[in-house]
């Protein structure tokens, strides 16, 4: 009995300091509620409530920097001086990840965009320029080895002129200095790239041994890398002086051209067909007694390809087509018109140019190389 009386006391006395226990570490999480800085230690100020950041914020910051890098690395490709943008970015990337408030983060972030649209004209034109520089070194360099001897006038004339100052190269020239916008100066470069394309197409043909009207690789590459191997499309091949016209990747005709003289060259590039007429009469844009003047001139046949006022039509007063027609000489015909070649349009027989006429449709494309 007295074992069970101790027991029961001894029972009944834990009781009361469990009891105790839980009322002390009742009293002292309740302190700890009141005062506790979140480590364990007591302060006495009031505790702030920390912001947690979206992580779709994060997100868009991480992608404007990745954004930004791009663009400077960019800069860095072309040789250009991206040590002010590396700096910014700096700048911008320890501004977000200093950010602990959503305002604050927002605010970082809205100044890196504005940085990164301020970067994207600069590096453009790095681009632009250092593509410019290529194409007209390679110009030059071929020229230099591949030129044509005009035994008419005894002149070295350079090949691939048509790329060169006085052909498409003024015009890439005028859209760097001109170009005011990003889209403006992203078709620049485009235009470019299409233009270093096309003159490497012209090198590469150059060595090809077939005969105009036999279908080249040259074409066929150029085809399928412009994504015109369906449909209809014409070549004209500045090189040979020659028009292949293909049909869904085959070729279906064949003539000899005469394309612009050395200081009015026919523009290389991807065009399409933007209008025809048939008749029609072309007037020429400068006064009597310019070089290049010539007196209102009926034609049967016109296509026009370029907004400037380049035309595939027919001339009715040559007799000659195909290599060196480009160039001074003596015509079958004897018309001192036709001693030159072209303003830059692309020339046909009269015939070849009905054909061509009946053939294409408004925008069928072109690619002149």
């Amino acid at each position: 009995m007295k074992q069970q009386k101790y027991r029961k006391r001894r029972t009944y006395s834990v009781t009361l300091m469990m009891s105790g226990l839980v009322l002390v570490l009742l009293l002292l999480s309740a302190c700890g509620n009141a005062s506790s800085n979140g480590t364990g230690n007591t302060n006495t100020g009031t505790a702030l409530p920390t912001q947690s950041l979206d992580m779709t914020l994060r997100n868009q910051g991480t992608l404007q920097l990745q954004t930004f890098q791009q663009w400077i690395q960019l800069i860095k490709q072309y040789n250009g001086n991206a040590s002010l943008y590396q700096k910014q970015y700096a700048i911008d990337q320890q501004a977000l990840q200093n950010a602990m408030a959503t305002s604050t983060y927002q605010a970082a972030l809205q100044s890196l965009k504005t940085h990164v649209v301020s970067v994207q004209m600069p590096a453009m034109q790095d681009e632009g320029q250092q593509l410019q520089q290529q194409l007209k070194q390679k110009v030059a360099t071929w020229g230099q080895q591949h030129q044509f001897h005009n035994s008419f006038d005894n002149k070295d004339y350079p090949l691939g002129y048509e790329y060169g100052d006085n052909g498409i190269g003024s015009w890439v020239q005028d859209d760097l200095t001109t170009g005011k916008t990003v889209a403006g100066m992203q078709q620049t470069i485009e235009d470019l790239n299409m233009y270093l394309y096309n003159f490497q197409a012209m090198t590469e043909n150059a060595n090809d041994p077939l005969p105009y009207n036999a279908v080249h690789q040259t074409d066929l590459k150029i085809m399928q890398h412009d994504g015109k191997t369906s449909g209809k499309v014409l070549i004209v091949s500045l090189h040979e002086q020659a028009m292949r016209v293909y049909e869904g990747g085959k070729l279906v005709n064949a003539f000899l051209v005469t394309t612009g003289r050395p200081d009015r060259p026919t523009p290389p590039g991807a065009w399409w067909i933007e209008g025809k007429e048939s008749p029609t009469v072309f007037k020429s844009g400068v006064p009597e007694g310019s070089p290049t003047w010539y007196p209102d001139t009926p034609i049967n046949y016109a296509m026009q390809y370029h907004s400037n006022g380049y035309f595939i039509h027919d001339s009715w007063w040559r007799d000659d087509y195909g290599p060196g027609t480009n160039f001074p000489h003596v015509d079958s015909s004897g018309d001192t018109f036709s001693s030159q070649g072209s303003h830059g349009c692309v020339n046909l027989s009269k015939d070849n140019a009905a054909w061509v006429y009946g053939f294409v449709d408004l925008y069928t494309s072109i690619i002149i190389y």
